[in-house]
């Protein structure tokens, strides 16, 4: 008897897996009414269809806990809030879309509105913050080269008197000698009060100072360039651009930042200063159209925000009214296991919220950490810090209320960085892009930031009376960027390179 028991023993099993199995299969609305808990058997190796882990992560680890995240992957965000954009519209599938953390309702209505009402009459300025991966204007200069080919425009806008990659940099060449250069990053007691770039500069003797913005290094001419300084006293510019005489003005000391038109056009121009000045850039620009200002700081890693006065920030907005400020951060704050983010979190909130104070003007965008690797064994793989850093970016656009878009994601999250080196689109350095890889990244921020555009003009015209048929200025014939958001052939527009501007969709 005990025998034949021991013998039932497998077929009871069995029996029972295969109960499990079939009630596993049957729908929970047929028990809902029963307080029952379904059965999922096999629910540790079903495939999650939705892995949102970034947002679960701790800013701050437990003391003596390091907690890894569950996974790295990251599905496309929709914009997760209504802040008077359209909402109905979904994240197309593939596409990493701005998220909208602002509770005012703005969002980024202050810059797309500036494109609809104001682009074709006037200047729209962006100004873009960050550090290394956009000096030389890369990214930059293909955002703005294709916002250019939309809104309109010619010229790089604000450049700075000296720079460390003037012979890096191809959308303008830029040559100078004789200048004194302080910066947020280099601690010189007695310089001149810092400007919005976190430089200024002070002229020294025989000092000389050229741009040139020929093919193929950008736009072929400017229509005006603006000089930014500050002195209590009269000081001197002389000048010449093109062909034309050479010529001096004066610099009126008002002992707070002034600009002053040189009245300059064409696609060179050269100067030379006099008088006891700190200089701050120059701007080359025409009447209208779209500018994205290049403030890039090698080394910073947001901070140096703050080592500019809020008073400052004030002035240069006065002068330039920027309707969209970007800020690209994060290579500088992160080592390869870098997951305890407290000591950088309180002072890069502070830095946005002065961004946000000094800037009322404008629409904020915090662009997240790209992808870096380093060397495992015989390979490289992604910092495993990155997704701190991300889940830290993103809270901090949420605590201050500013717009948010995950670049790690849109290179596609882990091992992009090695994808990118192997096709030559990133340095060796595994952190840093070559121009072609510049020219990617933008085209994915110029797809989600005109498709907030495309959600901005419907939410207008949905707003519009009914049955009536308005165009927005900008965004009608050659540059209609609602209808297609696809920049059109155009033969007297291309970017640095001589190409014609690509489709970004």
């Amino acid at each position: 008897m005990a025998s034949n028991s021991v013998r039932q023993v497998p077929l009871l099993t069995l029996l029972l897996v295969a109960c499990l199995v079939s009630f596993s299969f049957i729908p929970e609305a047929w028990w809902s009414r029963y307080d029952l808990k379904p059965i999922r058997l096999f629910s540790s190796i079903e495939q999650k269809t939705t892995v949102d882990s970034l947002e679960t992560l701790p800013l701050i680890a437990e003391e003596n806990e390091v907690k890894e995240p569950d996974s790295v992957a990251v599905t496309p965000r929709a914009t997760p809030l209504d802040s008077g954009l359209v909402t109905s519209l979904p994240c197309p599938k593939g596409q990493t879309c701005i998220e909208d953390y602002d509770t005012t309702g703005q969002g980024l209505k202050r810059i797309m509105n500036a494109l609809a009402e104001e682009a074709r009459n006037k200047p729209v300025r962006i100004a873009f913050f960050g550090d290394s991966f956009i000096e030389g204007d890369l990214l930059c200069g293909d955002f703005r080269d294709t916002l250019q080919a939309l809104f309109g425009g010619s010229g790089v806008g604000y450049v700075p008197v000296t720079s460390p990659v003037a012979n890096f940099r191809m959308t303008i060449r830029h040559q100078f000698k004789n200048f004194k250069t302080y910066s947020v990053l280099e601690k010189s007691p007695g310089g001149p009060p810092l400007g919005v770039s976190g430089y200024s500069f002070v002229p020294e003797g025989n000092n000389v100072l050229n741009y040139t913005t020929a093919r193929p290094y950008g736009p072929s001419k400017f229509d005006r360039v603006r000089l930014f300084y500050r002195s209590s006293q009269n000081g001197r510019v002389t000048f010449s651009s093109g062909s034309h005489t050479e010529q001096s003005d004066t610099l009126a000391g008002k002992g707070f930042l002034t600009e002053h038109d040189l009245h300059a056009s064409g696609n060179q121009v050269r100067l030379s200063f006099g008088g006891d000045l700190a200089l701050y850039g120059l701007s080359f620009e025409s009447d209208h159209g779209v500018y994205v200002d290049n403030f890039s700081v090698r080394g910073n890693s947001g901070w140096g925000l703050l080592g500019v006065s809020e008073s400052m920030y004030h002035q240069f907005n006065n002068l330039q009214h920027y309707k969209l400020v970007i800020l690209q951060y994060g290579l500088n704050v992160i080592e390869p296991n870098t997951t305890q983010l407290g000591w950088y979190v309180p002072k890069m909130m502070a830095a946005i919220e002065r961004i946000k104070r000094g800037f009322p003007e404008a629409s904020i965008l915090v662009i997240g950490v790209s992808d870096r690797s380093m060397k495992q064994d015989e390979s490289y793989v992604s910092f495993p810090s990155i997704p701190y850093l991300i889940a830290a970016q993103r809270k901090m656009s949420k605590k201050t209320g500013v717009t948010f878009w995950n670049l790690w994601e849109a290179m596609g999250g882990e091992g992009s960085m090695v994808k990118y080196v192997n096709a030559g689109l990133a340095n060796k350095d595994y952190t840093h892009l070559k121009y072609a890889g510049g020219r990617k990244i933008a085209r994915l921020l110029t797809k989600a930031f005109l498709y907030e555009k495309k959600k901005y003009d419907q939410n207008s015209t949905a707003g519009s009376a009914a049955g009536s048929v308005r165009k927005r200025p900008g965004t009608d014939g050659s540059r209609n960027a609602n209808a297609s958001l696809t920049v059109r052939n155009s033969a007297n527009k291309r970017d640095f390179t001589g190409r014609k501007p690509e489709s970004v969709f």
